[in-house]
């Protein structure tokens, strides 16, 4: 039986909580059975810390305190379990279908966005500056864990032009004037597909690199949330190519 951490200034807790306000790829925090488990089967979780014995393997689990786990855990009930995980490496080349995620600021949305990535089979994830990080604990668990099977890379504009020009990726844009409706819209089989701010949608900057713009019709509103419209969007491109 692993000793019982109870100090909230314990020198392993303070390493804990500096994961859990400056995370890196290489070092955050997840809560919850569900995440601590998607982490563990995608061999990504290497710390497991909870306020009963739990076995994840080999990875090292040590006891801590109801008041230990509250302080590193943002949930106001946390499930008992908390871990550190990493993210995957990103390999050489992407996959067929991308997504893109400019200056998506809500960490819900990005959450679910990466939940939807998933699921339509967009596995490699750019994210430029000012996205909400997505190794936040309100991200994660709008994911549902998506983060530990995704490529997730992080750049720049000269990063995502130099991308386009090696990968010969075009990219599609979402826009709500000057834009093909996604009804007449035929997606080529590569891309990627650009979602943009809450408010302001995909800035002028990344437009600029867009070969064609998407948008949504619909009726009584002016705009989708953008979680909304990037699921929908994924899905259809995805289906209209089976």
């Amino acid at each position: 039986m692993n000793n019982l951490i109870t100090s909230r200034t314990n020198p392993t807790v303070l390493r804990l909580l500096s994961y859990k306000e400056s995370p890196t790829e290489d070092a955050f925090l997840v809560e919850g059975y569900h995440l601590l488990e998607m982490a563990y089967e995608a061999g990504l979780l290497f710390e497991a810390y909870g306020i009963k014995e739990e076995h994840y393997g080999d990875v090292p689990f040590t006891l801590i305190s109801e008041s230990v786990l509250s302080k590193l855990c943002t949930s106001k009930s946390p499930e008992g379990v908390v871990g550190v995980a990493r993210l995957p490496k990103a390999k050489q080349g992407f996959g067929d279908r991308v997504l893109l995620l400019d200056r998506v600021q809500d960490p819900g949305n990005v959450g679910t966005l990466l939940r939807s990535a998933l699921s339509f089979g967009y596995h490699d994830v750019i994210l430029l500056p000012e996205c909400a990080s997505p190794l936040k604990a309100k991200v994660i668990a709008a994911s549902q864990g998506a983060i530990f099977r995704l490529r997730l890379h992080f750049m720049d504009l000269d990063g995502l032009k130099a991308l386009m020009e090696e990968e010969k990726l075009p990219l599609i844009g979402t826009a709500l004037s000057g834009a093909t409706p996604l009804a007449k819209f035929e997606a080529p089989s590569r891309h990627i597909l650009a979602l943009g701010n809450e408010g302001q949608g995909v800035s002028p900057s990344v437009l600029a690199f867009s070969s064609r713009n998407v948008k949504i019709e619909m009726e009584g509103i002016d705009s989708l949330n953008v979680a909304i419209a990037g699921s929908i969007l994924m899905y259809e491109f995805v289906r209209r190519q089976l």
